[in-house]
This record gives C-alpha cells, structure tokens and sequence, in this order.
C-alpha cells in the first residue's frame, strides 16, 4: 500500500471522515537539520540550526468525550486516553504531554475533549526532530482549540518540559526552539545560556543537503542521557555549573579520559559555532564546510554518537568535492547535513546511489523561505 499524501488539505479531509466533523483549525511545525553545534544545547552553548520545509500537520477540533482521542496518518493508527493519564510508552505520549504542558503553563483547566488528525513528513529516528516537530505542533492546535495564547519562545519551552518530564528524553532546547521560532532558509543562532537568537540567511549559490544514511537512530534516549550525565560529572568535577564557560586547558587537565573526550568535544564544537555564524555573515562558505567537517570529526572521534555507516556516507560526500559534511542531531543513525555549490545536488545524490543504495534525500535547505514559515497549516 502507498504512503498517504500529506498535506493540510489531506489531513483536513481525513480529520472529517476519521472524526465526523470539519477540524476548527490546522496547524504546521517544521522539522530542522543543524548546521553545526550538537550536543551543546544542553550544556548551555550554541547552536546553529535550520528549519526545513518537511514538518508536522495537526487538523483538530473540541470533543464532549473529555478524552484526547488522536489519529496517526503515517502509522495508520488512532488512539486515545484521558488528558490527566499518564505516560504509557507509545507515540501518543507525545501528544498528550504537550497538552499537559499547555495546560499547565496556562493556569487553567482547559477542556479535556480534543480530537486530532496527525500527518507528518518529517522520517523517524532520522535526527531531524520529529519528535520536536510533533510536540510544537500539538501545542499550536491546543492554542488553536482552546484560545489560550503563548509566546513562540513558550511554545517551545512547553515542548521541551513535555519531552524532558513526561516522555522521559533529558533533551536540551534546540529542536524546540528551531520548530517554533525558526524559518526555512535562514539558519538560527541559538544560545541556550543566554536565550539570545538571530535569523542568519543562508547565501545564494549553495544548499544545504540532508541525507538519510539509511540506519535509523539506534539506542539514542538511552544513550543520549548518558552522554548528558557525562558532561554534567564533567561540569562538576571542574567546578562549572555547565561545560559552557570551561577553557580547553582545563578539559585537558580532566583525570578520567572518557569525561575528557566528551568535555573536549562541547568546548570545541561550541568554538566552531561562532566560527561558522562568522564565516555564513563573510559569506565564506569554504570555512563554514570545513567546520563542518571538524564537527564531525569531533562527535565520531571525541563524542561517539556516530556510526560506521554515517562515518562511510560523509567520507563519500567529501571525496566528491563537497564542501562540508557532518552527522547531525542526537546521532548514532540518523541523517547527515552536506554542504554542496547550487547546482550540484542532483549529481552528488545520483554519484552517491550505487555506493549507498540505502542513503536518500530528505530535504534541501536554500536561501528560499518557506510559506509555512509562519507556523500557519
């Protein structure tokens, strides 16, 4: 059987025959690659991401079952529980922990019927948020259902207490923060200590690609706390509330050598972030992919969050004269960001078909804004 299509349109008419009803509203929320900076969202640093024009698309409308009664279009799957239940450990955990986060933060009781028709065409355990993507979506149709008003930066606040506390994922706030506030075409500056953002355009003449390795995301919630902890005793033990502000010598001084690798990634990567916003403003894009590449380097070597597989596709992407190439998002699996001159994406992925067969296109990010920038379905 064929995908669904997945549009607005689609998953409007599919919330009138699933529901009986025509939705009340439709929303939108993008998923996002990152350029550069991972791992260093919730050690207070920078990161460097951007909005891509895949993403999640919410039809809803109020019910008088007081149950959250949502439907899966790409799992083909509906479910629903009570809004105050708790986790159970299935993808609907998402949803209902945003409407509790929403909830919360509006210091009311909202009402507890609410149907929701979900299509989304941001790829699973691609590192491409779309958890993040589901989470912000969620919290707009709630805002949309029930009238309550929240900031953008609220928004995606809600979404990372939703996936942090009731979910279980100890994430820090870059996907979030990119689905919500960001805008396909410009990449976000992000600094999580500070809160301070800037929308920088991407240059014309150059794209980035997201490619799919073809291996989804192994082991990543368990890991990925882990290496959180890491760089917390690794904080701790230099007497640093986070990795932010810890010098490179200090890190070398660190005793245990696997604290070290982890720390010594942060505090280069975070380096590489302001080196790379530097190089996108000059328009100097040949730094900007070597940084890339470094980045790389770093989290395989230093961080561990990358695989033979991913290793192998960035290393093809490179011998055919691109100019950067990374892992991004939480890794172990996933997708990599490619940096490549306009014009050369379609033969880069045809040159890369018979040694990856499995590896494919998800999404390519230009200095074109997309029309759902404004968060609107």
């Amino acid at each position: 059987m064929s995908a669904p299509v997945i549009d607005a349109a689609s998953v409007a008419a599919a919330h009138a025959q699933a529901f009986g009803i025509e939705p009340v509203g439709g929303v939108f929320a993008p998923g996002r690659v990152n350029l550069i900076g991972d791992h260093t969202d919730y050690n207070e640093g920078y990161v460097f991401p951007v909005a891509l024009e895949i993403g999640t698309y919410i039809a809803c409308s109020r019910n008088a079952s007081g149950l959250v009664r949502a439907r899966s279009l790409n799992l083909d799957d509906q479910r629903e529980r009570p809004l105050s239940a708790p986790a159970f450990g299935d993808w609907l955990d998402y949803v209902i922990g945003a409407l509790q986060a929403l909830a919360g933060h509006s210091n009311r009781d909202l009402p507890a019927g609410l149907d929701l028709t979900i299509g989304s065409t941001v790829p699973t355990g691609a590192s491409v948020s779309s958890s993040a993507a589901l989470q912000v979506a969620t919290i707009r149709a709630g805002q949309q259902a029930f009238g309550v008003e929240v900031s953008a930066v609220d928004i995606a606040r809600l979404a990372q207490r939703a996936e942090n506390n009731y979910v279980g994922v100890n994430c820090g706030l870059m996907d979030q923060m990119a689905s919500s506030t960001g805008k396909p075409g410009a990449a976000l500056f992000f600094d999580t200590k500070t809160m301070e953002t800037s929308l920088e355009a991407l240059p014309a003449g150059f794209s980035f690609l997201t490619l799919h390795s073809g291996l989804s995301r192994q082991l990543t919630d368990g890991a990925y706390n882990e290496r959180r902890a890491q760089c917390e005793a690794a904080a701790s033990a230099l007497g640093l509330p986070s990795l932010r502000t810890a010098t490179m010598e200090q890190v070398e001084a660190l005793p245990d050598p696997r604290m070290r690798t982890r720390a010594q990634h942060v505090v280069s990567e975070n380096q590489r972030v302001l080196d790379a916003r530097d190089a996108l403003r000059a328009g100097d894009m040949a730094r900007f992919g070597a940084l890339m590449t470094q980045s790389h380097h770093s989290l395989s070597a230093d961080f561990q969050t990358s695989t033979r597989e991913v290793d192998a596709l960035v290393e093809s992407c490179l011998s055919r004269g691109v100019l950067g190439a990374r892992i991004t998002g939480a890794g172990f699996g996933g997708c990599i960001v490619v940096l490549v001159e306009r014009g050369a994406e379609a033969g880069l992925v045809t040159s890369l078909r018979n040694a990856h067969p499995q590896a494919w296109l998800v999404a390519t990010s230009t200095a074109t804004r997309s029309a759902h920038a404004s968060g609107e379905g």
